[in-house]
């Protein structure tokens, strides 16, 4: 068994969440989605094609920015179902992207994770996550953040959420994952003919179907996808959800030398001796699983803690779940490998935070991501590479974007001890077979001035334009919306000047 963690994105200046996958074989789960979360994994090549769950520390921008372009990738390419968990007002600002979200054939389940509901936590045949609620000082939960909500306008946003999506079938323990739709059987216009008279017979069916939903709408007999129905109001609220990872038990090693010395030979024996099964020998002898099977090995545990502002730090120090970690893990129970320091400016500095951070075991992997200590460059180097070389032909139009080549402190500044790392991207910790923190991914991040150096264009910068000269006409390219461009799903922009 092999399983761990990634970072996909660490939090910077520029970047206030931190996004984390943690990786089984069967199946992959991201915590926080925020802006620029898809993009940056197309250009590490890290592979969400078997994420199965989403995990937000905040109903917010920052942390679910990116939520909304990940779903129509995901749908493109196949997904079938993925559960999204979150806080108050995650159905609300899921279904607030309904206008921008059709995806019928993906199904999609938002559970609101409540912090007085004990049996809140998400458990498949991988891992079991168990949701830790903070709060800033001085705030106190509402009801509608403690319990169920069985309102009248939370039934209409669970509603309006599901005309969006499919029906999701969320993962159970002993449940396998539904594989993903095969390109050439989507419904829609994959099975389409890209041509003027297939496209516009597919425009006046659906300007007919618009006129009668419009009819219907009239009558005040729909309620369908076409129904301009209004999201009911809602307030937001500033609870974060810190996650408790427990991954499975390892099952004990099968010695074969022990196995033959108790008269079995290699074959369906063994596989039954590895399963817990029973086995009897030719001669009539019972053979019992503990005798050539080692004892199954502890499950392992990672934390992620989300800490935005030093307003959160008591309630993050002063939680009973998160006091219940700092001996590491019982004995006999789940051992903590990694805990995951999510943190906004200030917080890492904070000396209630750093103290409580001292006290877990010196065995656990720490790894801190926080503006001072992740140096604030470009993560998307693909562009930076294009934008520099685009810089030297046109320095107005192409202005040099601003970096920091270090960070401000280093981790040691945050624990004195070994065992601590500033995120990056693609920094991975292994959980099983071994702990052990793996820096090869990384690659290190060019500010501008190095990558025109690599790139050898000192000289070739041209004279900028006199003062005046612009020109009657201005055009500037502005990109593109998708973070893998298509056929099917592709934004672009331009910004057209004209004088006068």
């Amino acid at each position: 068994m092999k399983w761990g963690v990634q970072v996909v994105k660490p939090s910077t200046y520029n970047n206030g969440s931190t996004s984390v996958l943690v990786q089984f074989s069967s199946g992959r789960y991201l915590f926080n989605c925020g802006e620029g979360t898809q993009r940056l994994s197309f250009e590490n090549k890290t592979r969400l094609s078997k994420l199965t769950s989403v995990f937000l520390t905040r109903v917010d921008w920052e942390s679910m920015g990116g939520l909304p372009g990940m779903l129509l990738t995901l749908a493109d390419a196949g997904t079938r179902d993925l559960v999204i968990h979150g806080g108050h007002n995650l159905t609300h600002a899921m279904a607030a992207t309904r206008h921008f979200i059709l995806r019928s054939d993906m199904g999609v389940g938002v559970r609101e994770l409540r912090d007085g509901d004990a049996g809140a936590e998400y458990a498949d045949e991988n891992v079991r996550v168990q949701p830790v609620h903070i709060y800033p000082d001085g705030y106190t939960a509402s009801a509608a953040e403690l319990g169920p909500d069985e309102s009248a306008a939370a039934a209409t946003r669970r509603e309006l959420l599901a005309r969006a999506f499919g029906v999701c079938r969320e993962p159970q323990a002993g449940r396998k994952r539904r594989e993903p739709v095969p390109q050439g059987v989507k419904k829609g216009y994959y099975g389409q003919e890209c041509r003027e008279a297939a496209i516009a017979g597919t425009l006046q069916r659906l300007e007919q179907r618009g006129d009668e939903a419009a009819k219907k709408r009239v009558r005040g007999g729909s309620r369908g996808r076409g129904s301009t129905e209004l999201l009911p109001a809602t307030a937001p609220t500033p609870g974060v959800v810190c996650y408790v990872v427990t991954g499975p038990e390892v099952p004990g090693k099968f010695d074969p030398q022990a196995a033959r010395a108790l008269g079995l030979k290699p074959g369906p024996h063994y596989a039954r001796l590895v399963k817990g099964e029973s086995v009897v020998t030719a001669d009539g002898t019972e053979i019992r699983p503990e005798q050539c099977v080692g004892p199954v090995r502890p499950s392992s545990r990672v934390v992620i803690v989300d800490c935005p502002t030093p307003a959160y730090v008591a309630s993050v120090v002063e939680s009973p779940r998160l006091a219940a970690l700092l001996d590491g893990g019982a004995e006999a129970g789940p051992r903590l490998a990694l805990v995951v320091h999510a943190l906004g400016p200030g917080v890492a500095q904070d000396a209630r935070y750093r103290a409580w951070a001292a006290r877990f075991p010196a065995h656990v992997q720490h790894v801190v991501s926080a503006p001072e200590f992740v140096a604030d460059n470009n993560p998307f180097q693909r562009h930076l590479r294009i934008h520099t070389a685009l810089s030297a032909v046109d320095p107005r139009t192409y202005v040099t974007p601003q970096a920091v080549g270090s960070a401000e402190l280093a981790p040691r500044a945050f624990i004195d001890g070994a065992r601590v790392v500033a995120a990056s991207s693609l920094l991975s910790f292994d959980i099983e077979p071994q702990p052990r923190l793996d820096e090869s991914l990384v690659v290190p991040l060019l500010t501008p001035a190095e990558m025109r150096a690599k790139m050898q264009l000192d000289g070739a910068e041209p004279e900028p334009a006199a003062a005046g000269d612009e020109g009657e006409l201005a055009v500037c390219a502005i990109g593109t919306g998708s973070s893998v461009p298509s056929i099917y799903r592709n934004v672009s922009g331009n910004v057209v000047s004209v004088r006068g």
